[in-house]
């Protein structure tokens, strides 16, 4: 059966409707409007405040899927034309959110940067911002005007080089998914290792289906960029955390959790590159990474094995859950009284949502972790950091450690959003 799926959803990215290019050719032009905001506020209670607006040349995203209705993500932006009529919609994850599940948000105000990127509208547009409530439903945080008309092209403050070409099957970006590798923590004498690395993490890109078997659907890009210091803040005394990127391990307090707050200055140095997907690779041979959907995703460097940076892509590029307990130990977990967004995670909640159509007529719910089921699709207990509670589809997964996709996790990345 999951054969016959793969034969009939073998990346079908570009489904070009003439209907959908008219929607995109009558609301906006062939360039990018980069909205940079502050999403502020502590536990339950949030607020965007919009810094400044301006203009990229080019629009690299799909302009025949405009709408997104995955339900994916913990927030969504809305653009709406002067006449109400919603033209352009995205859901995605972020540093705010997850911040906003520390102790510290309890009592005191965080302020983080996001920067959203959609084609450039022929006239002003609403946009209006949600999140998701404590049961997973969709509220409006605040509306906010976009007056395009005094949005300027971009101009960088550093020099910036012409973007390396790494695996770029075609200049027609709109109708390919699109990743940028930003090097972070590499000065100019670490230029050699760079390139090196670039190229290393674009085999690594490819090394595991189902994306080795859609390198002529993907194009992927190197930007060419110096920081300040040799190697990543958060573990080294000897590395300062004041770079323009921000990189660092120690996130929230969880040592290998690599990431940065300064989205701005990322995009900044992105100005001149074509990207859907922002990969940071991390000049360290330590542990570590991060992925947010539609956010952005880090890895360490490892020579050896790619792991990590195909599981934190998982994460940032499909909005893929983590399919493990903290060790597996046995401890309670919270009672999950809603069902997950992520794809591969379930509470049981409302499973006809998730793979039970993938499952064979006799296997179990939940599923045993024996033999009999160590190559089928099934629910199994031990997912999202707990042990109880929450279910994942297969025993073993490169969500959980260093083995294939599962069916469950290769179909939805085969069907995600981006440039179907």
């Amino acid at each position: 059966m999951f054969k016959s799926i793969l034969s009939v959803l073998v990346f079908l990215f570009p489904i070009v409707l003439d209907a959908q290019e008219n929607a995109f050719n009558s609301n906006f032009s062939d360039n990018t409007l980069n909205i940079l905001c502050y999403h502020s506020g502590r536990k339950a209670m949030e607020y965007y405040s919009i810094e400044e607006t301006y203009i990229t040349k080019g629009y690299s995203g799909t302009k025949t899927k405009l709408l997104d209705n995955t339900n994916l993500g913990a927030h969504r932006i809305e653009v709406y034309s002067l006449s109400n009529s919603l033209i352009y919609s995205r859901n995605y994850c972020s540093l705010f959110e997850e911040w906003q599940t520390t102790p510290e948000a309890e009592n005191t105000c965080g302020n983080f940067e996001e920067v959203i990127r959609i084609p450039l509208p022929k006239e002003d547009v609403n946009i209006k911002f949600f999140s998701r409530d404590g049961l997973g439903k969709w509220f409006e945080v605040e509306s906010k005007r976009i007056e395009v008309s005094k949005s300027y092209f971009k101009e960088p403050k550093h020099k910036l080089y012409a973007p390396y070409r790494l695996s770029v099957s075609s200049d027609e970006v709109s109708k390919k998914l699109d990743i940028v590798i930003v090097p972070a923590g590499y000065t100019q004498k670490d230029s050699l290792k760079m390139i090196s690395d670039l190229r290393l993490f674009t085999n690594f890109l490819f090394s595991k289906p189902p994306f080795s078997d859609a390198k002529n659907k993907i194009n992927v890009w190197g930007q060419c960029y110096f920081s300040e210091q040799c190697g990543i803040h958060g573990l080294d005394s000897t590395i300062q955390g004041n770079s323009f990127l921000g990189v660092s391990y120690n996130t929230f307090g969880s040592k290998r959790y690599v990431m940065t707050s300064n989205l701005f200055n990322l995009h900044e140095i992105l100005v001149n590159v074509p990207y859907d997907q922002i990969v940071i690779m991390c000049n360290s041979e330590v542990y570590g990474g991060g992925g947010i959907f539609n956010f952005y995703a880090t890895s360490y460097v490892n020579k050896d094995n790619g792991f990590v940076l195909i599981h934190e892509f998982g994460h940032s590029f499909a909005g893929l859950g983590d399919e493990y307990s903290h060790n597996d130990i046995e401890v309670e977990g919270a009672k999950q009284e809603i069902e997950p967004w992520q794809k591969n995670v379930t509470s049981l909640k409302d499973f006809s949502l998730k793979w039970e159509y993938l499952l064979e007529k006799d296997t179990p719910v939940p599923t045993p972790l024996t033999k009999e089921y160590a190559n089928k699709v099934g629910v199994f207990e031990g997912a999202a950091y707990v042990s109880k509670g929450l279910y994942r589809p297969f025993q073993d997964c490169l969500m959980r450690s260093d083995k294939p996709f599962c069916p469950v996790c290769t179909i939805e990345i085969m069907t995600c959003p981006e440039k179907r």
